[in-house]
């Protein structure tokens, strides 16, 4: 009993660190770079997202959405946000999934390193779709959603509300 009693608290610590380790080992892989609209256009929006085929459904249909509007659309990886100077955006919408009982890492650097940024949407996924992240101060909204298809619908029509808003109060 004592054995494994001592074999339990010793193995706790890892069991702890496995799950922020999980969040920084387990590579995530992004979507594939493109636009939509003439660049020249005053509106601009930034979509940032991991890839899933959920989250390349609602990209593709948000950029369909707003492909009748006077707006750009670059859709970009996750890992590429640093390359974008974002106070060139109207909106920013990152798409990216709850890992670990929290923020994917780069979506977390991101948002940490720009505290200020106002006009954020941040499209989190988590196995039952209700996991929200500690807005501690911060200036995004968060729509949360599990990665169903059947949702994609529901899913992008408010992350468009939002966005919608968004651009609407610049105009």
């Amino acid at each position: 009993m004592k054995a494994a009693s001592l074999t339990a608290l010793a193995l706790l610590p890892l069991l702890l660190m496995s799950c922020s380790v999980g969040r920084r080992v387990v590579p995530q892989s992004d979507i594939e770079a493109y636009e939509v609209g003439a660049e020249a256009f005053d509106t601009k929006i930034l979509l940032a997202s991991r890839d899933s085929d959920f989250k390349v459904e609602v990209a593709r249909r948000i950029g369909e959405s707003l492909g009748d509007r006077p707006v750009y659309l670059k859709f970009i990886g996750i890992n590429q946000l640093d390359d974008e100077d974002v106070s060139d955006y109207s909106a920013i919408i990152v798409m990216t999934k709850c890992v670990a009982w929290g923020l994917d890492p780069e979506t977390e650097l991101f948002l940490k390193k720009n505290p200020e940024l106002s006009g954020i949407v941040v499209l989190i996924t988590s196995g039952d779709g209700d996991w929200k992240p500690d807005m501690e101060g911060r200036k995004f909204d968060a729509v949360t959603s599990a990665s169903i298809l059947e949702n994609a619908d529901s899913v992008t029509e408010e992350i468009l509300e939002k966005v919608y808003a968004i651009i609407d109060a610049e105009a």
